[in-house]
């Protein structure tokens, strides 16, 4: 008798949802914090987490709220989990200097700082969002 394959815990936490209603799911998470409604989403994406935590972006929306609501270690936490998804979120790097300068830990902000910064400079990273906000974080560090 062949043994049955040892299941993933994500796929014993993601409980049925397809990949596509994880995805819809994000995106009332997203919707929600972008018409100001941060209660709402940070329920959603923390549900999500809980559901799929394999899903980086859902990560990156709870450290979004809890960067706006200025708990800056509980942001931390949720922009290294989205880093352990995907290591290579410029978005998880730049919440989580973020967090690390709202809570004063400025070693560790200038550790990720100089991270980013050599993507940028190698052209790693081309998005001008990104680089703008990378931009006002290196000035909030070298102003503090």
């Amino acid at each position: 008798m062949k043994a049955a394959r040892p299941r993933l815990s994500s796929e014993v936490l993601k409980r049925g949802y397809s990949d596509e209603e994880i995805a819809h799911i994000y995106e009332l998470a997203r919707f929600s914090i972008e018409i100001g409604e941060f209660r709402r989403g940070e329920l959603i994406a923390s549900g999500l987490v809980e559901v799929a935590p394999e899903f980086a972006p859902a990560w990156l929306c709870v450290a979004f709220v809890h960067l706006h609501n200025r708990a800056y270690d509980q942001a931390i936490q949720a922009a290294q989990h989205a880093l352990k998804v995907d290591s290579g979120s410029e978005a998880a790097l730049l919440y989580l200097v973020s967090g690390y300068l709202g809570a004063e830990d400025y070693n560790s902000a200038g550790t990720h700082l100089g991270e980013l910064g050599e993507l940028f400079e190698s052209g790693g990273l081309d998005d001008p969002h990104a680089l703008r906000f990378y931009r006002a974080l290196l000035a909030r560090y070298q102003n503090r």
